[in-house]
């Protein structure tokens, strides 16, 4: 007898008489990966040369970027040759000037033997929490900022050298090809890290990221950005320039949707260390396939308010103005000014303030949060014989600020949420009454490229309502564009007048991948829904089976399983032609190909890690299995 098998995507997401809703953070780690936050693990390395601290701080201190080799033990994981130098800034200094030897490292798996690494990742940095007692700040920034655009993870974990407990780090997710790969399906785009070189670097006072446009000359930049791919600065400097002096035409260049949405994670929870905030640095621009370079924060350890706490009252910390950049006027924030004071993007970046407040500036659920995060690290941390501050901070510092050596206040976490919550609250842009969405509906589940698709939502206190619709097919969502939907009885609307708005969907070619969600506006506010749209949306196929019908006899053999790197696909009835569609498990199409016969081999070394169900068609039967790559 035939069963039926569903997409495992659809499965996990499918809500009845309604849509799928696309979650992008389904590829964080889960329990007993690298990254997860609900484990410390232990790593170790070995350095071949004992004298090898003293050797990695005279490099760092001359700003040479050598390396030394070392084994590296984690888990199952043995490699006898990876390169460690000594990273940070005044991570490396402070520690340093007190000869204590817990200073961040950088770990390059692939350095000295290429092919090596840790669940799919090749670089390990590792961040010693110096100005931080309660280990959580960056891990809880972290978590936050994920939740809305693709952001590195991060956990602790235990470091031994040489066979000595070191103590308790932060291990940070590299942001580097493995990240790329994992949130926007490619690496190959123009890729630069926005930080400066200090000034006995430069020679000079520093010279911030700041994004102002310092002419045609790439050396006017390369003091501020760090250039990680092989190329890109002609579209470097195109996008400034764009920002600069034809902002008309940004949203070609930048993907706004993700810098509102860092924008607004920043000054929710009081980052102070990146670009809308005190010291601009600390971020990443990538250029995805579609031409617009994306923003991707970094280095969250002075999340809410960190060490910097001490720079001003702590009233102005707590009451920065969330147009910082725009309201006090900085010259040197092009991309928060000219943005910000577009009517439209303002309303937006304030209805992703008010979506971020709701969902998890809770001091009570942070709090817990962190409580959970370190009974996990607590006695790694209670041994560490190289933490700067006691164990009563490490509890303290959660709810209250704690002073460091004379001249430093470290901010409490809970009591910046307390006193910043209600200013946000109070501020004129999310007192105003903003228009509400709810029951969102399409009427066919699954199309043909035959039927006509209508999207509708019942709206109220709203001037416009647009369906918000892209069928570009990157995995990031892209290029979305405006369909205005209609309260009139026309045109798939049920009944004019009765608050809900409809409206058809403008792509029905097949095998295309569609991404919609609602926007609904009046004069004063802004409101989504999905609220954390674009990074969540909802989606469909045309033309998608969505069950699919397994043979009583498998027409297909395919091996390994598990695999590392190939998957072979073997016609069991010989050379018939047929084709391959992967799809991961948002039910993303991550593979398709067509035309086939005989015995087919699918690299998969590109692919990140997890379960994949492979859909084979042939002669109008399809067999369908699930592969885990390891």
């Amino acid at each position: 007898m035939k069963k039926t098998l569903f997409l495992l995507s659809l499965i996990l997401s499918f809500q009845a008489k309604s849509q799928l809703l696309f979650d992008p953070t389904t590829i964080h780690a889960g329990p007993g990966e690298f990254y997860n936050a609900g484990h410390i693990y232990t790593l170790e390395l070995t350095f071949y040369d004992a004298n090898y601290h003293a050797i990695l701080k005279t490099w760092k201190e001359n700003n040479q970027e050598n390396s030394l080799p070392a084994k590296l033990d984690y888990g199952t994981y043995h490699f006898d040759s990876v390169a460690v130098k000594y990273k940070g800034n005044s991570t490396f200094a402070v520690p340093n000037t007190f000869g204590n030897e817990k200073v961040p490292y950088n770990i390059d798996l692939n350095d000295y033997t290429s092919g090596q690494d840790i669940e799919g990742f090749k670089k390990l940095k590792l961040g010693n929490c110096w100005f931080d007692p309660t280990f959580a700040k960056e891990i809880m920034g972290s978590h936050i900022y994920k939740q809305y655009l693709p952001c590195y993870e991060a956990n602790l974990i235990r470091l031994v050298v040489n066979g000595n407990y070191l103590g308790v780090y932060i291990n940070e997710e590299d942001v580097s090809s493995p990240f790329l790969k994992k949130h926007f399906g490619e690496k190959n785009g123009a890729f630069f890290k926005c930080e400066p070189m200090t000034e006995a670097q430069a020679g000079h006072p520093v010279d911030w990221p700041d994004l102002l446009w310092r002419g045609a000359d790439t050396l006017d930049y390369y003091e501020s950005y760090e250039r990680k791919s092989d190329s890109g600065w002609v579209e470097f400097l195109d996008m400034i320039y764009t920002l600069n002096y034809n902002p008309a035409n940004i949203e070609s260049v930048v993907n706004l949707d993700r810098v509102l949405w860092d924008f607004a994670v920043t000054q929710v929870i009081s980052n102070e260390d990146t670009y809308n905030s005190s010291i601009i640095h600390n971020y990443y621009m990538y250029q995805t396939a579609d031409g617009k370079f994306q923003m991707i924060p970094w280095d969250l350890t002075e999340s809410f308010c960190g060490i910097l706490f001490t720079n001003g009252t702590p009233q102005s910390h707590y009451e920065m103005d969330p147009l910082y950049g725009l309201s006090p006027y900085m010259t040197d924030r092009p991309l928060v000014y000219q943005v910000l004071s577009d009517s439209y993007y303002r309303k937006r970046y304030f209805a992703h303030i008010r979506t971020i407040l709701n969902d998890y500036y809770d001091a009570t659920w942070i709090k817990n949060w962190i409580l959970d995060l370190q009974a996990v690290g607590y006695d790694a941390v209670n041994t560490d014989p190289n933490k700067p501050h006691n164990m009563t901070k490490f509890v303290q510092n959660i709810d209250e600020p704690v002073n460091y050596l004379i001249f430093y206040t470290i901010a409490g976490i809970t009591d910046v949420i307390t006193n910043r919550k209600p200013y946000l609250l109070a501020y004129p842009d999310l007192t105003a009454a903003a228009p509400v969405i709810s029951s969102v509906n399409q009427n066919i589940q699954n199309p043909t490229s035959s039927e006509i698709v209508y999207v509708g939502a019942a709206v109220s206190n709203a001037s416009s309502v647009k369906l918000r619709v892209t069928n570009n097919p990157a995995p990031y969502a892209s290029d979305f564009s405006s369909v205005a939907m209609l309260d009139d009885g026309l045109n798939g609307d049920a009944a004019a007048g009765d608050g809900i708005f409809t409206a058809a969907v403008p792509f029905t070619t097949s095998n295309d991948h569609i991404k919609y969600y609602i926007e609904a506006e009046n004069s004063n506010a802004l409101m989504l829904n999905p609220e954390r749209a674009e990074y969540f949306y909802y989606h469909y196929y045309v033309d998608q089976v969505v069950g699919v019908e397994e043979p009583i006899t498998a027409d297909f053999r395919l091996y390994p399983n598990p695999t590392s790197d190939w998957l072979q696909i073997e016609p069991v009835n010989g050379a018939e032609t047929f084709s391959v569609t992967i799809y991961n498990l948002a039910g993303e199409r991550v593979f398709l190909t067509d035309g086939l016969n005989g015995k087919y081999t699918v690299d998969l070394r590109e692919f990140s890690k997890g379960t994949y169900l492979v859909e084979l068609t042939s002669d109008g039967k399809r067999h369908t299995e699930k592969i885990i790559l390891n």
